[in-house]
């Protein structure tokens, strides 16, 4: 038997959703002590090549192993989180929300004054430059912002300029923007990275190597599969520690754990996957670090379907599924169940709203009010649920699928490449299907995601992210008014009865905020993990010190 069966064997689904089961959890229990040994003997095989494929060693330099390819690495354009974090190191905005605690810092800006609910007076630091040498003004800024929504860019952050009545340049370091009407999350949309004029101007992306602000600069890059930076020596908090860096990325959960253990990658956040975590515990090359995130994981529902239109079906969904249970044993304790896209450290949080605690008994009778009683096999309908090919996130879909089935709905999991999954879920061509938001910062994310016009179409498909097609007239007036509102406490109150009314409704079902978990090599010192699960902590890393112990007694 190849070893590789056993190194990937973790990733079916375990749990049964018997309430008299206790003797199917044991042997869960078993079953994943088992996986865990034998990862750890795949990881010491070093003569198992379907095991072990070759693992480039980067020499001297720090290596940061990602989990799925950055699509991009120009600000305007990072609309993926693979991108965004490497955007984050490379390009710097005039604020910043991938910050320790979550809100928002100044960067470029020295100063950021709202003299009105329209009005934003900004001054720049005097110590800013591009990665060439140039200093960061006021027209840079200009140019970035204002070029977002023109005929040539044609960015999806055109909104931001779209805002814009006016941009006025006072001097190389001063300027006033005026919006044309109050836009509370503008202040965030400051935190998009600036781009140089001198080098983008003309073009729709800039031509060349990218040259940012940021605390590191652009050296190569190798396809989508290994980009290169360098610490930049006139960054304006600091030169960072880490000379050298490497973003590689490395698609098999198994293959990164085996770097780690091989001493050939330095940090890998949020890509172990929570059955091998043990594995890290026990090794002596290696740390843990979890912290809670904004991370948001959720169920989402085509509402045009016509079984799934009905409110008490989805109400019955939502308490066949037993999310704590998936907590425990999937996630080893590493998520805590959310009652919303809202995280309950978020300021707009509201804990009074309702939820949805695993009931199968009351899931049945829900589903017998809305005229659907169970056949003589117990099944009542069927349905399909779409994922992405990840191996454990079809195993949590598949695990999902086993507890409906016991309220007597048939479920049927579908895995896709992510293209070809993404394509379907922005086409509403799914009945229901799991994803993730992985940073939920800003409250105007729910008019993107619930707003009636953000309803994806056929003839533009970018429209928006409501792409289960919800429909509330309180809730879109609602939203439009949060987007407004100067005022935080009142923001909060709009917020709160936005959070009340879609648990209520339920066009997602709120499953989970999964931590943060970084594993590092032992003796990598200042890194920290940000809500956002961005890689901000990078710029203040010590990289292990070379000829320190790595290996495991």
């Amino acid at each position: 038997m190849q070893c590789a069966a056993y190194c990937v064997g973790g990733a079916g689904p375990c749990l049964i959703p018997k309430p008299r089961h206790e003797r199917l959890k044991l042997l869960c229990i078993h079953r994943d002590r088992l996986l865990l040994a034998t990862a750890l003997i795949c990881a010491l095989l070093a003569g198992c090549s379907s095991c072990n494929p070759p693992i480039v060693d980067e020499g001297k330099a720090f290596v940061v192993l990602l989990d799925a390819s950055p699509r991009g690495l120009d600000p305007r354009f990072a609309t993926s989180d693979g991108s965004a974090k490497l955007v984050g190191l490379l390009h710097a905005g005039l604020i910043s929300t991938d910050t320790a605690s979550g809100t928002w810092e100044l960067r470029l800006a020295q100063s950021i004054e709202q003299s009105s609910p329209v009005r934003y007076e900004v001054v720049l630091r005097d110590d800013v430059y591009f990665h060439d040498g140039q200093p960061v003004t006021a027209s840079d800024v200009e140019y970035t912002f204002m070029e977002l929504g023109s005929d040539l860019v044609k960015s999806p952050f055109a909104g931001l300029s779209n805002r814009i009545a006016s941009f006025e340049v006072q001097d190389a370091r001063r300027f006033v923007i005026t919006l044309k009407e109050p836009h509370a999350p503008f202040i965030t949309d400051m935190g998009l990275g600036i781009v140089p004029r001198h080098q983008c101007a003309g073009h729709k992306e800039c031509p060349g190597a990218p040259i940012g602000a940021g605390p590191f600069s652009f050296v190569s890059q190798d396809g989508d599969m290994r980009f290169e930076f360098r610490s930049f020596d006139r960054y304006f908090e600091g030169k960072p520690a880490i000379e050298r860096l490497v973003f590689r990325v490395v698609r098999d959960d198994n293959t990164r754990l085996l770097a780690l253990l091989g001493n050939t990658a330095d940090v890998v956040q949020n890509s172990v996957a929570p059955l091998m975590l043990p594995v890290v515990e026990r090794s002596d090359r290696l740390e843990m670090m979890t912290s809670p995130s904004f991370k948001y994981t959720y169920l989402a529902f085509n509402l045009e379907h016509p079984i799934l239109k009905e409110e008490k079906v989805r109400r019955a969904i939502a308490l066949g599924i037993d999310r704590r249970a998936i907590i425990k044993y999937k996630f080893k304790e590493t998520a805590r169940l959310s009652t919303g896209m809202l995280a309950p450290e978020h300021w707009a949080y509201e804990p009074e709203v309702e939820v949805f605690d695993f009931d199968p008994e009351r899931a049945r009778k829900l589903l017998d009010e809305a005229g659907y009683p169970a056949g003589e096999n117990g099944i009542r309908f069927q349905l399909e649920f779409k994922v992405s090919a990840s191996k454990f996130r079809r195993a949590l879909a598949e695990l999902m699928a086993h507890q409906l089935r016991d309220i007597g709905i048939e479920v049927r999991v579908r895995s896709y490449e992510w293209g070809t999954f993404f394509h379907d879920i922005r086409s509403r061509n799914f009945d229901m299907t799991t994803l993730q938001w992985p940073s939920v910062l800003e409250p105007s994310l729910y008019r993107w995601i619930f707003h009636s016009d953000n309803i994806p179409s056929a003839e533009n498909r970018s429209a928006g992210a409501n792409r289960g097609a919800y429909r509330n007239a309180r809730v879109d007036q609602l939203l439009v008014a949060g987007d407004s509102e100067a005022d935080v406490q009142a923001r909060k109150a709009i917020y709160g009865e936005i959070q009340q009314i879609l648990a209520r409704e339920l066009p997602y079902v709120s499953l989970w905020h999964e931590d943060n978990i970084a594993v590092l090599k032992r003796g990598v010192t200042g890194y920290y993990t940000t809500p956002n699960a961005r890689f901000d902590g990078l710029k203040q890393t010590i990289p292990a010190r070379e000829g320190a112990p790595s290996q495991d007694n």
